[in-house]
């Protein structure tokens, strides 16, 4: 039997997660001979190298890099190594509902989306399947309350014994929160070095699904796919959709629009530039509303992700200088996601009319020295100045002279509020 559907996972550091999603991966209920998973090892220097003795029932590739080449490069690694028709991208530390493959190739085979990369971003959870000593304090809190939710009922058998058992030693039965206190004592006996880590799970319990416990809903951008739909109809954003924690697609589609572009560096963009190149070139993006996935919590620094995420989408606008990518900026500086689409769709219809051609270059030059502003934690301020600098004489009167016709047009009110604003900081 052939192989049709190749997942791809890029590893870094993260040993205990990656197995855990292998094991998860041996409950799909798509046949495991037609399955092959490529783990991308990208220079880790923990226990990840022990993967590859792995025995799986699906097909199992492990791809080591000596030298760690960064997420673009490793993704395009994992999809030089597949042989399936069918890609699916995953983050390592990602669990998959059993049905989850099946369905994503059955939407591929059916046509019914024509060429398409499916996302899974309205049933997205996190999960924790480790306790460390490196989780921030949102970590802890977020653990503390689903651990506690957890232990607040047991079966009736289960509570019969340990009835029984307390009885004969006549011990009184530890609360919720004192068992919560235990766990917490045995994270610090455990430590070692700096770090210490306690697994919630086993092989059995992720089989079964124990982890759903441990989980909660964080949907991406949910209020985004109530308003337009699984098809995001009327939004003129939906590269944002394409994160490749665990999305799928045809190879032909990857071998006509891809590879992921290997500029980037550090965290965060890749995915989203490789979903714009998708979206211009016509391929649908849908939202796959029935099964869930599963991302498993690992210690994080949110503060450098923030500032890699802004280089690396300033990276992004460096190759697409176009409205609609420069303009997620004003995400960044308090504009709800829904003022922004509003903008680029009376951006579009400015655009139409081909009259306003410095104020066009304006927007683009607003949004780049928005994104140096928060690069480098600057005063957002003096936007227009940055904006003019490098161009020909006469630019700023030019520019004031289509602002004010534009203005007085009335065509696209909201456009001109949220210029109106940037021009004023």
């Amino acid at each position: 039997m052939s192989i049709e559907v190749s997942v791809i996972m890029i590893a870094h550091q993260k040993f205990h997660q990656t197995l855990l999603s292998l094991y998860a991966l041996e409950s799909q209920t798509f046949p495991p001979a037609s399955l092959e998973v490529i783990l991308v090892d990208d220079a880790s220097t923990d226990q990840t190298y022990r993967l590859q003795r792995l025995r799986l029932p699906f097909h199992f590739k492990y791809v080591r890099c000596e030298q760690n080449v960064g997420r673009s490069k490793a993704k395009n690694i994992g999809a030089a190594a597949a042989a399936g028709q069918v890609l699916i991208f995953m983050d390592a530390e990602m669990l998959l509902d059993p049905d989850y493959v099946k369905q994503h190739y059955q939407l591929h085979q059916s046509g019914s989306p024509g060429e398409a990369v499916i996302t899974g971003c309205m049933q997205h959870y996190n999960v924790f399947t480790v306790l460390d000593s490196r989780f921030n304090p949102e970590q802890l809190t977020q653990f503390k309350q689903l651990y506690l939710k957890a232990h607040t009922k047991r079966s009736t058998a289960k509570a019969l014994r340990k009835r029984a058992a307390r009885s004969r030693a006549k011990a009184r039965p530890l609360s919720r929160q004192a068992r919560y206190v235990r766990l917490l004592r045995r994270l610090k006996q455990t430590r070692r070095g700096k770090d210490s880590i306690i697994r919630l799970f086993s092989k059995a319990s992720i089989v079964a699904g124990r982890y759903q416990k441990y989980a909660f809903h964080t949907p991406f951008y949910p209020k985004v796919i109530k308003r337009f739909g699984s098809r995001y109809e009327g939004f003129h954003l939906p590269y944002i959709f394409v994160v490749t924690h665990n999305i799928s697609l045809q190879r032909s589609t990857f071998d006509r629009v891809g590879p992921f572009n290997e500029g980037f560096q550090g965290w965060g963009c890749e995915d989203w530039e490789f979903g714009y190149r998708l979206y211009r070139s016509g391929v649908q993006i849908l939202d796959h509303p029935l099964v869930k996935v599963y991302h498993q919590e690992h210690p994080r620094s949110l503060g450098s992700q923030t500032k890699d995420g802004l280089i690396n989408y300033r990276f992004f606008f460096s190759l697409h200088p176009e409205f609609d990518v420069g303009v997620q900026s004003l995400c960044w500086i308090g504009k709800d996601i829904f003022e922004v689409n509003d903008m680029v769709h009376e951006y579009k219809l400015m655009a139409v009319k081909e009259q306003y051609p410095v104020l066009s270059q304006a927007c683009l030059g607003l949004f780049d020295q928005i994104f140096h502003l928060l690069i480098h934690d600057l005063p957002m301020t003096g936007l227009l100045d940055a904006a003019e600098m490098g161009r020909e004489p006469g630019w700023r009167a030019r520019f004031y002279e289509e602002w004010s016709l534009f203005k007085a047009s009335g065509g696209c009110p909201k456009l001109a509020a949220s210029l109106e604003w940037l021009l004023s900081l």
